[in-house]
């Protein structure tokens, strides 16, 4: 590679990028037996051929779960190569619903050196998944992250992998608690008995949090940067409380937004669409009654939609332009939660979807957005969206300009 994926990021280079989280190194072997809703979960068994299939698509970037917790070692020091994680909840689209033994180390290294034969390059995150030692649960300062990413960084130094690194997301969707339970708390106390995550964002946050919560950004990234100075760093938000973030957050150690935006960032619209009972009862009939729900509300909402996804794209491009950072977002546009409820996704359950990630990619190319995905959708797990080739050339054509 002539220029590394920060140099690229610093020239002004537009990256097409797709989300494949934790599922690109969980979802390989298979389950004993077919999820009657999320299939045999082995759709990246071969890593060589998925990536073949997303550079014909035309990403450039993909944003993958490093593990670094676990790539770590623990906080006594102990070291250990192979885990197991534990399964997902039968109502959420990606990763392992039964257990399955990863050793993250070696799928990283293996995987990254894959992706730089083909010119992919990498934006590095975690989602803290749970394993059987329960080390998400040890990550609960400023100091545990610092460490955990530096000896992640370490290694693929070592293999000679940084090049590949366009940024590095210190935590996916901060401080959210289901990511790093431990961390929500240290910022904002426990969660009160009945109230939801997304009330206890979006109230004015106490000035003692919003002190803790910017100690994470900077303190996390100052020590990060100290050891590796030409990396960028960030930690991606989401909507949820973005009001305290917008007004209170310091960002000045931010070398990347990455703001997750989608329709239903708007309260209103999450509850007409049926999102939210989505994932509650029974997963399969659930989820077919959300799909089918929010397809028929589509033709009289789509106008509705593209202004919340233009009211959330000009708040976060205005946030960085504030700070003069650029804009990369990885999950985005439609929905949070969303499947196939047909076999290979052909009952026309994803064009409406399409339509509205298309207006979502165009007005992030209008307001200046550097790193955009079609959606957390583009993954060979959501057959639907993935085997669309031509929408999906057609998009990233389009970001890459």
């Amino acid at each position: 590679m002539l220029k590394t994926g920060a140099e690229l990021l610093e020239s002004g280079e537009r990256f097409a990028v797709t989300m494949w989280e934790y599922s690109w190194l969980v979802q390989r072997e298979g389950l004993k037996t077919r999820s009657p809703v999320f299939g045999p979960e082995d759709e990246y068994r071969d890593w060589d051929k998925v990536l073949d299939e997303l550079v014909e698509r035309g990403y450039n970037c993909i944003r993958i779960d490093a593990h670094p917790h676990l790539i770590a070692a623990g906080p006594a020091g102990e070291r250990q190569e192979t885990f197991i994680m534990l399964p997902i909840a039968d109502n959420f689209m990606w990763g392992n619903h039964e257990p399955v033994v990863i050793n993250p180390r070696q799928g990283l290294i293996e995987f990254m050196g894959k992706c730089k034969e083909r010119g992919i390059y990498i934006g590095l995150s975690s989602w803290y998944n749970d394993d059987e030692t329960h080390r998400k649960l040890t990550i609960a300062s400023p100091e545990d992250y610092a460490r955990i990413w530096k000896e992640t960084l370490d290694a693929l130094n070592d293999a000679d992998l940084l090049d590949l690194v366009v940024w590095v997301d210190i935590c996916n969707e901060f401080p959210l608690p289901v990511w790093t339970p431990a961390v929500f708390a240290d910022i904002f106390g426990p969660l009160p008995e009945n109230e939801d995550v997304m009330a206890a964002m979006a109230q004015p946050w106490q000035e003692s949090a919003v002190k803790r919560f910017n100690e994470y950004l900077n303190d996390t990234i100052s020590s990060l940067r100290t050891a590796y100075p030409n990396l960028k760093y960030t930690f991606s938000l989401t909507s949820f409380g973005v009001e305290n973030i917008v007004q209170k957050a310091d960002l000045s150690a931010f070398d990347v937004l990455e703001p997750h935006i989608w329709t239903t960032d708007d309260m209103e619209w999450a509850q007409a669409s049926g999102m939210w009972e989505s994932q509650e009862g029974d997963p399969q009939k659930s989820l077919r009654r959300f799909v089918e729900q929010v397809r028929a509300l589509y033709p009289e909402s789509r106008e509705r939609c593209r202004q919340i996804l233009d009211h959330y794209t000009g708040l976060w491009a205005d946030l960085a332009r504030r700070n003069d950072i650029p804009l990369i977002t990885t999950e985005a546009w439609t929905m949070i939660f969303y499947e196939d409820i047909s076999p290979d996704g052909t009952e026309g359950e994803w064009e409406w979807f399409k339509e509205i990630a298309e207006i979502g990619v165009q007005l992030a190319i209008a307001k200046g957005w550097q790193g955009i995905c079609t959606s957390n959708f583009c993954q060979p797990h959501f057959e639907g969206m993935w085997r669309d080739v031509a929408w999906h050339r057609r998009m990233t054509s389009l970001i890459r300009g």
